[in-house]
């Protein structure tokens, strides 16, 4: 115990020496630090600086003239950014990526700088602030903030439209669901919910003896035609329009639903899977691929991931074992589920 300014504190003391005390703050701060540095991070990725810097480092200088700001307003964002790891000051002012920096390039396979965007773009970001106000109402943040539901907002808005389906695009889960299921054999795989038919094209390219639907709303796959030709598997791929609340393609040999299920409430997901359910025959399988929150050992990621439903869609995050529930309103069941650590799982579901 010592004595200072008129107040006993007890340091601790370890083999003679004083024991810091600990940082019970080190959390919070981490938290408020983020929330700051994002911005900063945001603001290189609009700028252009990350495709400046994508040959290797640059002084600040260089990046100042080639983005056109002035520099030593852009010397503050760059430090500020060295914080994240993303970036590194290699030599006074001279900056580069980071192993980790560089999945914030447009060319990152991972889809990564897509879904950041998205994370920190106009009112996809914004309505994040009426997460409060959404527990307490049952409406959704986005609707609160922005007065419209998500799709008929985008509709609407076709910027923040092009960063959502970019963001969509660009992260398919392709590679996930083609190691967790054995789709040899499979004759026809429709995709349900399936954008402007990333990942059915990736499936398809994987799988040359397949063809495939695509099915999503009309105004949604009004783009799938330019990209299923892009990626050379438009003879393959029909696209149809209309809702999976109304009913889905019968008779497929397999149903793919990515990123779909975790949007929609308990009673709106019952809807939907009885429709499918009505669609399947006794050989058919259901795939969905999305974030499984695992109580036990919760993920930051899949956590965080789940938060955005909610704030987006207004759809609680679902185990494993809450979506068997609502298999077996319908006539399903679960037949396997193959988990990725901080990422999208798939479940194999099949008529019960």
């Amino acid at each position: 115990m010592r004595e200072g300014d008129g107040v006993l504190v007890d340091v601790g003391r370890v083999d003679g020496a004083a024991t810091p005390p600990e940082r019970t703050e080190a959390p919070l701060s981490g938290l408020v630090s983020s929330a700051m540095l994002i911005h900063a991070v945001s603001a290189m990725v609009e700028l252009g600086v990350v495709e400046a810097l994508a040959d290797g480092p640059r002084t600040v200088a260089d990046l100042a003239r080639e983005v056109g700001v002035p520099e030593e307003r852009l010397l503050v964002v760059m430090r500020a950014v060295t914080a994240t790891e993303l970036v590194a000051q290699t030599a006074p002012g001279v900056f580069a990526l980071s192993p980790s920096g560089n999945h914030l390039r447009a060319d990152d396979p991972l889809g990564l700088r897509d879904l950041f965007r998205m994370c920190t773009y106009g009112d996809l970001f914004r309505a994040w602030t009426r997460l409060g106000d959404s527990v307490g109402s049952g409406r959704t943040a986005f609707e609160i903030h922005t007065g419209s539901h998500l799709f008929d907002y985008l509709g609407e808005n076709r910027d923040a439209a092009e960063v959502f389906n970019r963001a969509m695009n660009a992260s398919t889960p392709a590679g996930t669901l083609l190691d967790a299921a054995d789709l040899a054999g499979a004759g026809t795989v429709v995709d349900l919910g399936g954008g402007e038919g990333a990942t059915l094209a990736a499936v398809l390219r994987a799988r040359p003896e397949a063809t495939g639907v695509l099915f999503d709303l009309p105004e949604v796959v009004a783009g799938a035609p330019r990209l299923l030709r892009e990626e050379g598997v438009a003879d393959r791929c029909s696209v149809v329009g209309g809702s999976f609340f109304e009913g889905v393609p019968k008779g497929a040999d397999v149903y793919v639903m990515a990123r779909v299920m975790q949007n929609w409430s308990d009673r709106d997901a019952v809807r939907i899977l009885a429709n499918v359910r009505a669609a399947m025959t006794a050989g058919s399988r259901l795939l969905i691929v999305g974030h499984l929150p695992e109580r036990a050992r919760p993920s930051a990621f899949v956590e965080a991931i789940g938060l955005s439903m909610f704030v987006l869609y207004g759809a609680a995050p679902r185990s494993s074992e809450e979506y068997e529930r609502l298999f077996a309103e319908v006539g399903l069941a679960l037949h396997s589920v193959h988990r990725v650590p901080d990422g999208e799982s798939v479940m194999d579901v099949r008529p019960a």
